[in-house]
């Protein structure tokens, strides 16, 4: 198995090992997988975002008519593209459920209970709010942001949250699917995921076409998936299991 940069925009090539594209918020977990399937050798592994124009997100690439065995996206950004005809005959399996997480700079140790007034009053007073271009971020600025009239927020493309929180001064507070800034952990101080009455539902679904010639280790991949192994890596890496 070969570890792809999440912002390479390397092309699957056409070869019998399992050409695996996903999003942000399975990555970690899906990697960490991947470590543990005997046949991870015959295994490719390429990034991108479910949502968004950048050069190496899901719809750019399907645009671009790249072909993959199984695809990890977000449930909604998989409706949209089926909708645009980018996704065709197949079949899709919802895996796990997300939660979106916030994280501040590592020496500030705020105070969080999850109090929605008080979860306000922290993002009107953060100098800079860092936000993902994919579903999390999308569910923020079209949705919650604009209710609470939270302004003082920017869409970064390309990077990881967890990163630019950490290494950039120009932002103190950040937002990405827990999956994504767990990673970080030892970098940031993740603070903890929105209160409950703000909270949307994430689900991550995967994808793969019912006609692939490779259909049996794709096959063999999904029943691995659905072991209590992978689901106790899963819920180490921040997700609740659905398969």
């Amino acid at each position: 198995m070969k570890k792809i940069d999440i912002t390479s925009n390397i092309k699957p090539k056409k070869n019998n090992d399992l050409n695996i594209l996903t999003s942000g918020a399975f990555a970690a977990p899906l990697f960490e997988i991947l470590k543990s399937y005997k046949n991870n050798k015959s295994i490719k592994l390429y990034f991108g975002s479910s949502f968004g124009d950048a050069k190496n997100s899901v719809p750019t690439r399907l645009k671009q008519k790249q072909v993959f065995d199984i695809i990890f996206l977000s449930s909604d950004a998989y409706h949209q593209l089926s909708k645009k005809r980018l996704i065709k005959h197949y079949t899709k399996l919802d895996i796990v459920d997300s939660e979106i997480a916030f994280a501040v700079k590592k020496d500030n140790q705020i105070t969080y209970n999850y109090n929605p007034f008080l979860f306000v009053q922290l993002l009107k007073q953060s100098k800079k709010i860092a936000i993902a271009a994919s579903a999390s971020g999308i569910y923020l600025k079209e949705s919650l942001f604009p209710k609470l009239k939270i302004t003082n927020y920017h869409v970064v493309k390309g990077k990881r949250i967890g990163s630019v929180i950490a290494e950039d001064k120009t932002f103190d507070l950040g937002f990405q699917q827990c999956s994504e800034l767990l990673p970080y952990a030892n970098e940031v101080n993740l603070v903890g995921t929105l209160p409950t009455k703000l909270k949307k539902r994430f689900i991550f679904s995967l994808t793969y076409h019912k006609e692939n010639e490779k259909i049996e280790k794709i096959h063999q991949f999904l029943s691995f998936l659905k072991t209590k192994r992978v689901c106790s890596i899963i819920k180490k890496k921040g997700l609740t299991p659905l398969i």
